[in-house]
């Protein structure tokens, strides 16, 4: 029987113990925002076999998916994908381990890195380098997902850091998301805060992203209310400040796992999320009508996760995870185009 297996950025955050990072401080310093992604120490045994090897379109109107090219691919898990707008710049989520030492998953080089699109092809980016979120974090950080503001001016993510909200309830939880914005400064985050109540909570809160407007902001919480498991709940930006979430209810939601909206700039009524309620976490999308949710559609499936689309919407790039009866071994970025 398939094992039910979470999307791959939180099985390797659930392996992480906050505060026991005891990186170089020399390593540390020469390590910065912009450094080149470090060579892949991680080696996949090659007797595993995945449930699913390749990614399964099914919705008609989008074409077969193809998995981006090195140098962006390697062995290690490539993870938590977002695109710009334009399509030139990609975001994501790497680790030089799938499953380590505290030490070797809370590293100064796991986190979220960026490469650019080479001429027209959606699949070749250049050498990653670092996108350095951690500014502001006492005693380390994991931290990815990211999503920017329409003007760019900030960026919002999800972190494993002591400052959750969690670890510092009484007794704490294990409250390992929170989301954080920073403000981005010449093109590099600056130091980032948490967003607090009511976006998050002492639950986990996080696998978000605003909509194309950044008037509301969708994340993927466990907090109490919803219908099972995680579930995607909505909060609305007024006068400067993240209303109470709001759960979206059946049915975007199952009594399975639903979560990682995303959503095209240029069409802001159709939200593409993942859920596993008909059993592998598949993509799926949804449109709102003014008023309510259209049933969801399934586009593709086969343990993917982290849609992410440009401007649009002639591009979705997502997560495809590597699964067998032992768990996860690996995830990779693919893309599929809109016919």
């Amino acid at each position: 029987m398939e094992k039910q297996v979470i999307p791959a950025i939180i099985s390797v955050i659930m392996f992480l113990t906050i505060g026991c990072s005891d990186n170089n401080d020399n390593e540390t310093l020469r390590f910065k925002h912009g450094s080149p992604r470090p060579q892949c120490r991680y080696n996949a045994d090659p007797d595993r076999v995945a449930y699913y090897s390749e990614p399964v379109v099914v919705a008609t109107d989008w074409d077969e998916p193809v998995r981006l090219a090195g140098p962006l691919t390697d062995q290690c898990p490539n993870d938590a994908v977002e695109i710009s707008r334009d399509g030139k710049t990609i975001y994501f989520f790497w680790s030089p381990t799938v499953e380590g030492t505290n030490e070797e998953l809370l590293h100064i080089h796991t986190g979220t890195y960026y490469a650019e699109r080479v001429g027209d092809d959606p699949g070749l980016f250049t050498n990653p380098r670092f996108f350095d979120l951690q500014k502001g974090a006492e005693g380390g950080s994991v931290d990815g997902s990211p999503s920017f503001t329409p003007d760019g001016a900030y960026v919002y993510f999800h972190s494993t850091r002591a400052e959750n909200l969690g670890y510092q309830h009484s007794p704490p939880t294990d409250d390992y998301l929170d989301i954080y914005a920073a403000p981005i400064i010449d093109g590099e985050p600056g130091p980032a805060v948490n967003l607090g109540e009511p976006v998050n909570s002492i639950y986990l809160d996080g696998e978000h992203a605003l909509n194309p407007d950044g008037s509301q902001l969708f994340l993927t919480s466990t907090r109490p209310g919803g219908l099972g498991g995680p579930d995607i709940w909505v909060s609305t930006k007024t006068g400067g400040s993240w209303s109470e979430p709001v759960n979206l209810g059946a049915p975007v939601n199952s009594a399975e796992w639903d979560g990682q909206p995303g959503f095209a700039a240029g069409d802001p009524s159709t939200m593409y999320f993942v859920s596993r309620r008909d059993g592998p976490s598949s993509i799926y999308r949804s449109t709102f009508n003014g008023e309510n949710w259209s049933e969801p559609e399934m586009v593709i499936t086969g343990y993917v996760g982290e849609p992410s689309l440009v401007a649009d919407g002639s591009i979705m790039y997502f997560v495809h995870v590597l699964v067998d009866d032992d768990g996860v071994f690996g995830s990779n970025i693919w893309y599929v185009k809109r016919k």
